[in-house]
């Protein structure tokens, strides 16, 4: 069969289409494509999804090469692997995550500045409406597991199962640690890089194609207690997945969510809520300001109390996510998490 192509100047343009992203023309994308992918990739990528030997009949590739490029391919995250067979990203964002994510050897200086310029010129102004794509869903807050360890009164039993970090990660049958698809590009912390956890089908994609590399239970929450240390947040994005697939530790510079959604006040549009939020004894708060520069959500203010001249940290209930960072940092353990009936799912 005569073998079917894109011409080279259209074939990238034509990928970014069938990606679903709103400008095909993105000078930034096109680059990162035409760095990534030859054009006879590129037309491969462009007859997914199909078999091997279609495929081969379609490019004119042998049987044999056209499986040799889809394992490459898929290394670089510009293929997505499953039971299924091999398809291209559905979406830019999960294009973002799965190439970000790919092995050293085929992320550069080159690729991660080229990522971070087209998030800060193409991509972030999008966000400054509700324009997430298909893949993202919604995301979930998970709060801190030493946070709800510190909370003498909260009844575990009566959290959600999605709340309880413990009990997520003892539950998946497999795990892996993957780099931070946001921090590795954006590089404006210096929050650990290899720190974002991937379960189940996510921890199996990842461990085939190289990306990641498979860790304990105990590693797991080590790594999770590790970041709530240090001010991160716990998401867990695809959250109406009906299985675990990946709980991440987003940071307030590098991850898009949090930039964007703090930039143009969007959080509530993308992000759900936990069922605990943060309670302060004012009898114990020294005044420190430490949960007021932790919180992402400017939920926590200093205020005087009606009797007392020192100043003292004060909850908004309605800004907070319960995210539980602010418990973990207060020197003087005066920050618990309490139930709260408020969680609510993201406004669309």
């Amino acid at each position: 069969m005569e073998k079917e192509t894109a011409s080279k100047d259209n074939v990238y343009v034509e990928l970014i289409k069938k990606m679903g992203y709103s400008n095909p023309h993105s000078r930034y994308l096109l680059r990162i494509l035409q760095k990534m992918a030859s054009v006879e990739d590129a037309n491969l990528m462009l007859a997914l999804p199909a078999e091997p030997a279609v495929l081969s009949q379609k490019t004119g590739l042998g049987e044999g090469d056209v499986k040799q490029k889809l394992k490459v391919l898929a290394e670089k995250g510009l293929v997505i692997t499953s039971k299924k067979g091999a398809r291209m990203p559905n979406a830019i964002t999960q294009f973002h995550d799965a190439n970000l994510a790919s092995s050293e050897k085929w992320v550069d200086t080159e690729l991660l500045d080229l990522w971070r310029d087209f998030y800060d010129v193409e991509w972030l102004p999008t966000m400054s409406v509700v324009t997430w794509d298909p893949y993202v869903h919604f995301v979930r807050v998970v709060p801190a597991w030493k946070a709800l360890r510190r909370s003498p009164h909260l009844n575990l039993a009566e959290l959600p199962p999605e709340e309880n970090l413990l009990d997520l990660v003892r539950g998946a049958d497999l795990i892996a640690l993957v780099p931070c698809t946001c921090r590795r590009s954006m590089r404006r912390c210096h929050a650990d890089l290899d720190n974002c956890i991937v379960f189940n089908r996510g921890a199996e994609y990842a461990i085939e194609r190289g990306a990641g590399r498979r860790i304990t239970a105990e590693e797991a929450m080590a790594i999770y207690e590790r970041s709530e240390e240090d001010g991160l947040v716990h998401t867990w994005p695809f959250a109406t997945s009906p299985r675990l697939n990946e709980i991440c530790n987003c940071c307030i510079d590098c991850c898009g969510i949090f930039d964007a959604g703090i930039k143009f006040n969007t959080l509530s549009s993308i992000l759900q809520k936990t069922h605990v939020r943060a309670k302060i004894d004012q009898d114990l708060c020294n005044g420190c300001q430490e949960c007021v520069e932790r919180c992402y959500f400017s939920a926590i203010e200093m205020a005087r109390p009606p009797q007392g001249k020192k100043l003292k940290a004060v909850i908004d209930e309605e800004k907070c996510f319960g995210c539980g960072v602010c418990a973990v940092a207060c020197p003087v353990d005066a920050i618990t998490m309490k139930l709260s009936p408020q969680a609510s799912t993201p406004k669309r």
